[in-house]
């Protein structure tokens, strides 16, 4: 009965080591890993393997299973000496899932280590040395009085190796004193995976950059490598792989490439290829950059390591648009493809595009500094073309860096006919042909110099230099320029219509003598037909800038007529502008004078004086060029000294005061010429005027003084051999209506005449019609008016020919009077005295009149 007892007691004492065997284990292992225990071999473990401090705030704590789970709390790492803060590496939590076995073999595995709420910071030094680059104790480092826990051997070395690493939350810093730049990558969720020590690193998680998420996944060497820890001499001989995917909404960015320094961030060589839907995506990440709006951006390019403290080296680059609209930078401009390559990092970048400016297209090609050179100290050299429409347009600069300071760049452009290139961007000109333009722009430190500037085209001829400074309160430009010849009407000439467009029908020609047609009141309103157009005129004296310019034209043509030797000198100061002096030679002599514009004010004033050079006006070759053809001759002598105000042409005219006076003696006149200019007038006044030949043209004196738009004559006498006439009244500008009362004295078939005319409506329309006052106060009132109007200057010489009108009573004033008056009191030609009246010439009864009317 003793012997199955036996057996049943082996098998219950078996059973029961069986059992004992995991809770001694556990015990024996809870003992182990007790903290005490525990933590000086994790701290002694990290700092023999980096050479940093660990320092472990909270508690060490054990959860055992199969494979027990280290937790540590308030854990921290320690800087570089002299790194911006002191701490590396801080974790609220870590999460340690220990491999036991290593263990008997002096080795501290982590098969899995999580990082809860990690900072982690990433910075150099002023050398360009990492603190990412570890450096390891050479022996045992137990200086602390609890290290000889961590080893009761006492000489071994504790190894420690990680092969699975999980991120949650958190951020990691980048910081680089040399260059004044922090950025902050959140950590959203990263996972590093590695089968050994010695096997390749795997990544993958999400980050977030300036708000935006960012996908990563790639895979690097084995992370001793990288850390300057544990690897082979053999390893380290060997490139250190490197491949990363980035990927955010619209983004994408993959590099490959190794690096044989890892630790150190050296020696290494990347190709990298980035794309982007739109410059949009971009615009996070490069705040302070004005990125124009382009779509699809490809960049292929590969970059190396440039040396301790040298940037990267550029390689071969290639980069890419679909292109996009450049308008926020030049109205109507757009970009299509562009593509830029890069060879080498000494050779320059080259660029194509192709460019769309309204309805033209462009052709753009240049060449912009390597790598090389703008790393270099040396000037950066610039050169870019445009083709388009027949035109071709070069720059070539060269730059002192990124600054514009003391750059030069030279400017050409060549054009058979601009006309395509303005009717495809709308412009009515200037248009040029057999055009060629060249110069030269400095910008030197506080303003611009453009030298050489040379035109030539069959409608211009110029050269000139000119020099901005915007060192003082505003900017001051000072210029000259010599134009051989300049033919406004070809250069201001609308371009032809393009072949797919419908032209315009053409308006007739008005005639040279007839004043332009205002543009026709909308429709809906109601008004007088004006014959001053309202206008705006151009600002002549802007306040922000200061200058002189010295200006010579030899041949100036507008509206078919030439202008010779235009020269002036324009002094701009304090808004106030002076052109002086001005001379011009017109067709038939020439006139000098001043230009004045004052734009201190709110409203704009203007100012002219002019007065002919010389004996006057030749009148024939004046008459002519204007299209006035017909037999005529005499000289016209010319005096205007005019002011007002206004940013119109209307409202100048209707604000100016000064005074405007002609004066002729001793000239002729085509009496087809006469008629069309007099027109209705002189057929009321000379009813059987003869229509052919020629009338003397004894004297033209008019002087109109002019107060805020409103003109009365001091002078206004015509004597001709076939009437005299002599008026007064009033034109006011600003209604544009008319007041004269004339009164004329015909000598036909060898009978005086008078019969008083009063002028009336409008400049567009005037009236005519007999003064039923009489010859008596109609010549009473005409001298009266000029009495007075010349006794305004009473005390000058206008004043003293006043009192000699008066003291002729009701008499007519003749021309030496009249001309006196026109000319300002100045001497001058006279006609001859008219001989004495005869008896016939006195009208004796009606009978007479009529005889004489009808020639009997």
């Amino acid at each position: 009965m003793a012997a199955p007892r036996r057996p049943r007691r082996a098998a219950l004492i078996g059973a029961a080591v069986i059992l004992a065997l995991p809770v001694l284990a556990w015990g024996g292992l809870k003992l182990a890993l007790r903290d005490s225990v525990l933590r000086p071999r994790i701290t002694a473990a990290v700092e023999q393997a980096t050479g940093r401090a660990l320092t472990l705030s909270g508690p060490v704590g054990i959860k055992l299973s199969l494979v027990p789970t280290v937790t540590l709390e308030g854990v921290s790492l320690a800087n570089m000496p002299g790194g911006s803060r002191p701490e590396m590496l801080t974790a609220r939590r870590v999460e340690a899932r220990l491999a036991l076995l290593p263990l008997l073999s002096r080795r501290i595995a982590f098969e899995q280590l999580t990082l809860v709420e990690p900072d982690l910071l990433l910075e150099v030094d002023a050398r360009g040395r990492g603190n990412w680059r570890f450096s390891p104790a050479p022996g045992p480092a137990m200086d602390r009085p609890d290290a000889a826990m961590a080893d009761s051997a006492g000489d071994g070395r504790l190894a420690l190796f990680i092969a699975a690493i999980d991120i949650e939350g958190g951020r990691l810093t980048w910081h680089d004193p040399r260059a004044a730049r922090r950025e902050v990558l959140e950590i959203r969720g990263l996972a590093l995976r590695a089968e050994t020590p010695a096997a390749p690193l795997g990544l993958r998680g999400t980050l977030g950059l300036r708000g935006v998420a960012v996908a990563l996944e790639g895979q690097a060497g084995p992370l001793a490598r990288l850390l300057g820890t544990g690897s082979a001499p053999e390893d380290q001989a060997a490139p250190w792989p490197l491949h990363v995917a980035l990927s955010a909404p619209g983004l994408r960015l993959v590099a490959d490439g190794s690096a044989t320094r890892p630790e150190v961030a050296a020696g290494w060589r990347l190709n990298v290829k980035a794309m982007a839907d739109s410059t949009a995506r971009l615009a996070p990440f490069l705040p302070r950059a004005k990125l124009p709006p382009l779509r699809a951006l490809e960049l292929d390019a590969e970059l190396a390591d440039g040396g301790a403290g040298q940037p990267p080296r550029i390689g071969p680059l290639t980069a890419r648009s679909a292109g996009g609209d450049l308008g926020a930078f030049l109205p109507g401009l757009s970009l299509g493809a562009a593509t830029l390559r890069l060879a080498e990092p000494e050779a320059p970048g080259q660029l194509e595009a192709e460019l769309a400016w309204g309805s033209l297209p462009v052709r753009a090609e240049g060449q912009i500094p390597g790598p090389a050179a703008l790393l270099g100290s040396g000037p950066w050299p610039l050169r870019l073309a445009l083709r388009g429409a027949g035109a071709t347009a070069e720059a070539r600069a060269e730059l002192n860096g990124p600054r514009l300071d003391g750059a030069a760049v030279a400017l050409s452009l060549a054009a058979p006919d601009t006309a395509a290139l303005l009717a495809a961007l709308g412009l009515p000109g200037p248009r040029l042909t057999e055009a060629s333009l060249e110069g030269r722009l400095l910008l030197p430190a506080g303003g611009a110099v453009l030298e050489g500037l040379r035109l030539r085209a069959r409608e211009a001829v110029l050269e000139g230099e000119a020099r901005l400074a915007t060192g003082g309160p505003r900017p001051a430009l000072t210029a000259r320029l010599n134009a051989a010849r300049l033919d406004l009407d070809a250069l201001l000439a609308s371009p032809p219509a393009t072949p797919n467009a419908t032209p315009a029908p053409a308006a007739p020609p008005a005639a040279p003598d007839v004043p332009p047609r205002p543009p026709a009141p909308p429709a809906g309103t109601a008004g007088p037909r004006r014959v001053i157009p309202d206008l705006p005129l151009p600002g002549l004296a802007p306040r922000g800038l200061d200058g002189e310019v010295q200006f010579a034209v030899a041949e100036l043509v507008a509206k078919g007529v030439a202008y010779r030797d235009l020269r002036g000198t324009a002094k701009l100061q304090d808004g106030l502008l002076a052109v002086e002096p001005l001379g011009v030679t017109l067709p038939g002599g020439r006139l000098g004078g001043r230009l004045g514009a004052d734009a201190t004010g709110p409203v704009p004033r203007l100012s002219l004086a002019l007065r002919h050079e010389g004996a006057g006006l030749d009148l024939r070759p004046l008459l002519q060029a204007y299209g006035l053809n017909g037999h005529a001759s005499g000289r016209l002598e010319v005096e205007a000294d005019l002011v007002g105000a206004g940013a119109g042409l209307r409202a100048l005219a209707a604000s100016l005061s000064g005074h405007l006076g002609l004066a002729m003696a001793n000239g002729q006149i085509d009496n087809r010429l006469l008629d069309r200019l007099g027109g209705d007038l002189r057929r009321m006044l000379v009813p059987n005027a003869p229509t052919e030949g020629g009338t003397p043209l004894r004297c033209i004196a008019l002087r109109l003084n002019l107060r805020e738009g409103v003109a009365r004559p001091q002078a206004m006498l015509l004597e001709t051999g076939l009437a005299d006439v002599v008026g007064s009244g009033s034109i006011d500008l600003g209604q544009e209506k008319l007041a004269l009362r004339l009164l004329p004295q015909v000598r036909l078939g060898g009978l005086g005449l008078t019969a008083p005319v009063l002028v009336g409506g409008t400049l567009a329309a005037p009236s005519y019609r007999l003064d039923p006052a009489g010859v008596a106060d109609a010549t009473a009132g005409i001298v009266g008016d000029l009495v007075a109007r010349q006794m305004e200057n009473q005390g000058s010489v206008l004043g003293q020919l006043a009192q000699q009108l008066a003291g002729r009573g009701n008499a007519l004033p003749d021309c030496a009077q009249q001309l006196a008056v026109a000319r300002g009191g100045r001497a001058g030609p006279v006609p001859a005295p008219k001989p004495a009246a005869t008896p016939q010439e006195r009208p004796s009864s009606p009978v007479d009149l009529l005889r004489g009317l009808l020639g009997r």
